[in-house]
């Protein structure tokens, strides 16, 4: 791949740390607001916010980076002449 290309390549990865994170917070924060039983700031609803905060942001961030990698495998055959 072109060097011109390298910050793609880096944003991918970047953008699937990114969905593994945010999945691994909303679950904590999940955990953390359920075992702690909830205050009437934060009732315990706000875990299955939390929670599907997290699976959503998982979901755009994974799908971010698969754009980002097909749309540099395309460039690539284009390339080749493929």
């Amino acid at each position: 791949m072109d060097k011109k290309y390298k910050v793609l390549e880096i944003g991918s990865v970047i953008f699937k740390v990114l969905s593994w994170a945010s999945l691994a917070i909303g679950i904590v924060a999940a955990i953390v607001i359920f075992i702690g039983g909830g205050t009437p700031e934060a009732p315990k609803a706000t875990g299955f916010i939390g929670l599907l905060l997290g699976i959503v942001y998982f979901f755009i961030f994974l799908v971010t980076a698969e754009i980002i990698t097909l749309l540099l495998e395309i460039r690539s055959k284009v390339e080749k002449g493929v």
